[in-house]
């Protein structure tokens, strides 16, 4: 990761020439916003995003074994002994 370190002091001394505050302050701000452009960078941004989804598909895979693979439900809350017909047993969603 390397700064452009002349656009940084342009910038602090810009604001500097501005007033109201230290040179200091504004070559702390100015490297501040250096270092938020640099985590917006098309790279970075899409480092991010595909950790991300790396993570939420991670979740969502462990989520679906664990609801499919724990199917202990007895066939009384699916099925009613007193249904004779084709089709009939389903008693519901």
């Amino acid at each position: 990761m390397s700064y452009n370190l002349s656009q940084i002091m342009k910038s602090a001394h810009r604001n500097y020439k501005k007033g109201g505050k230290t040179f200091s302050e504004c070559l702390k701000s100015a490297w501040s916003f250096a270092k938020l452009q640099e985590s917006f960078s098309p790279e970075a941004v899409k480092s991010r995003t595909d950790k991300f989804l790396a993570e939420r598909h991670e979740a969502m895979s462990k989520t679906a074994k664990a609801t499919y693979n724990n199917l202990n439900i007895p066939a009384s809350a699916y099925y009613t002994p007193n249904s004779t017909h084709y089709g009939a047993h389903y008693v519901g969603d």
